[in-house]
């Protein structure tokens, strides 16, 4: 008997360390844009505290960073985007950046399980002020199984091809900060509460669409 296992393509996402220009050009436009306070949370889910809205500065972002992210998940995905193929672009249609922000996140609050508009999106962790494994300690999670324990992590959802829903969770500590997940804005991610720290938990997300 011979047979050849088969198995299916389940859109992934992109695990970036940012070079340090990079982290110093975010860090200037997260502070420029925090003195405007230009609000961004009526435009998102999340049950924080402060969102604002940035902007990228002569598309420095755009270019430099999520344009050769692009060529590269195209490159792995048979040259295409994570879109349905009745919206495929037009062979001269150019990306966007369609929103940036900057997210201030304290203990207790939650960015609950969403997706996002467009065709790919990303999160920055710029500031991690706890570590995943340390809140795994805390009182109220004896008992419970290892896997169960969510506090501090950023979390994808997905379903595999036999209709299960899945969850591929990514703990965050300090040494999570200056990293970088691009996905497929449809992708449903959320963030979990942390403890412990009076300091906020500091992201950066944006959404890139097909523009004119």
């Amino acid at each position: 008997m011979k047979f050849v296992q088969e198995s299916f393509s389940v859109s992934g996402f992109t695990l970036i360390e940012l070079d340090q220009v990079i982290i110093d050009y975010l860090w200037a436009i997260i502070h420029k844009g925090t003195e405007e306070k230009k609000d961004h949370k009526p435009s998102i889910v999340a049950n924080i505290s402060e969102s604002y809205s940035i902007s990228d500065e002569n598309d420095f972002f755009m270019k430099n960073v999520c344009m050769p992210l692009i060529k590269a998940y195209r490159q792995t995905n048979k040259g295409y985007d994570p879109v349905n193929p009745n919206t495929l672009p037009k062979p001269n249609t150019k990306f966007v950046l369609n929103g940036m922000w900057v997210n201030y996140q304290y203990q207790n609050e939650i960015n609950p399980y969403h997706h996002h508009s467009g065709v790919y999106s990303f999160a920055i962790w710029m500031k991690i002020p706890y570590e995943s494994s340390k809140l795994a300690e805390l009182p109220q999670f004896k008992g419970t199984k290892k896997e169960n324990i969510k506090a501090g992590g950023f979390e994808f959802e997905y379903i595999n091809t036999i209709g299960d829903i899945k969850n591929r969770r990514i703990l965050l500590s300090p040494s999570s900060e200056g990293k970088m997940v691009f996905f497929p804005a449809t992708m449903r991610h959320c963030v979990y509460p942390f403890y412990g720290t009076d300091e906020a938990r500091i992201s950066v997300a944006g959404n890139i669409w097909y523009g004119d």
